[in-house]
């Protein structure tokens, strides 16, 4: 899978791929982005020299779900994509994931291009080969393994992006630091996030991507190592598909920010009891500090615990009914698969959640 980073790429995308071999190539996209960003879908579209077909939906992660995935195959019958067409992802992650999900399932599978336009889907959810929507309250309950057959990185997409997106994306980028190296972790913290240049954001993304990918490369399917990925997401899920049914609805980075708090404290908690020998006095503070640095929120109110613990006794990553996380014992070392007991959880949550 070919991956291409840098600034004004969209006008050239003929040069970045082989479009010759596809019949019709779709384009699907939100409404937020087809008006924000129709010029770059036009110089695709004169880039290619082709007629693109063009599939609109409403924006959100409540769009996440199979009734909208439905509407997407519909339009692909529509506008008659056969299996030799292609269809082009434009857009933040909940696009991405969906339209990787609709592509892998259309008579029985077409090809997808990914072009994330939100720094979350840049260093995140662009990369992976993880598709799918969300259902019954369970983030990416339902889902497949596929790679897109590659993906375009434009960081003049995010000039439109809004200052709380661009924050939310550095939820995901601390934790890459945490999983990865201190010198990594340290360069993200320096500044606040709207601080860093067009140049320093690329360097992000690169670098973000490069930590995802050598962790996907050795554990494609989540048996084991991939797991660490997961990191402030079990408990950030959780308050996250909550959040959903409040009136101040989380995005994703800011739910795995308190995620991760939470989760560094349930290791500063356990850390005596479990696998997590080398564990580094203050590493739950210092994971605290980066995201009140980065402008991203610490505490979520409102939710009740029991809603949160039924939530994580269903993730994924659990086994024989046993619950596992994805915990830090130092910048740099993230540790799969430890069992927390439900009541050592509950205890933590009653004293954390607001």
């Amino acid at each position: 899978m070919k991956i291409h980073i840098g600034k004004n790429l969209l006008g050239k995308i003929n040069r970045l791929f082989d479009f010759s071999k596809f019949s019709k190539i779709a384009v699907l996209t939100d409404v937020n982005i087809q008006i924000s960003l129709m010029s770059q879908i036009n110089q695709i579209e004169k880039s290619l020299n082709k007629e693109l077909k063009i599939i609109t939906i409403p924006s959100g992660e409540k769009e996440k779900n199979i009734e909208t995935v439905k509407k997407i195959w519909e339009q692909m019958f529509k506008s008659g994509l056969d299996r030799r067409s292609l269809l082009v992802n434009l857009g933040g992650g909940v696009i991405g994931d969906m339209g990787g999900f609709a592509a892998s399932t259309f008579m029985r599978g077409i090809d997808f291009l990914n072009i994330p336009t939100t720094l979350l889907s840049q260093v995140d959810a662009s990369v992976g080969g993880k598709v799918g929507i969300d259902f019954m309250d369970l983030k990416n309950g339902i889902g497949v393994f596929k790679d897109p057959i590659g993906v375009i990185i434009d960081v003049e997409t995010l000039k439109t992006l809004p200052k709380r997106e661009l924050i939310s994306a550095f939820g995901e980028i601390i934790k890459h630091g945490v999983i990865s190296e201190r010198e990594y972790f340290d360069f993200i913290t320096s500044k606040k996030p709207e601080e860093f240049n067009q140049n320093e954001l690329i360097k992000i993304i690169k670098e973000s991507i490069k930590i995802k990918s050598n962790i996907v490369k050795k554990d494609p399917k989540e048996k084991d190592l991939r797991k660490v990925l997961n990191f402030g997401h079990t408990i950030g899920h959780a308050i996250e598909s909550l959040s959903w049914k409040t009136d101040k609805p989380l995005l994703h980075g800011e739910a795995v920010a308190i995620g991760m708090i939470l989760e560094s404290n349930l290791a500063c908690l356990c850390q005596p009891i479990h696998n997590l020998g080398g564990y580094v006095s203050g590493v739950a503070e210092l994971i605290e500090e980066a995201v009140v640095n980065s402008g991203l929120p610490t505490e979520i109110k409102n939710i009740k615990v029991e809603d949160i613990i039924k939530i994580i006794l269903s993730d994924k990553k659990n086994v024989g009914g046993e619950i596992l996380f994805s915990l830090p014992k130092k910048i740099g070392k993230v540790v799969p698969n430890v069992k927390i007991s439900k009541e050592v959880i509950k205890n933590l949550l009653n004293t954390q959640i607001v």
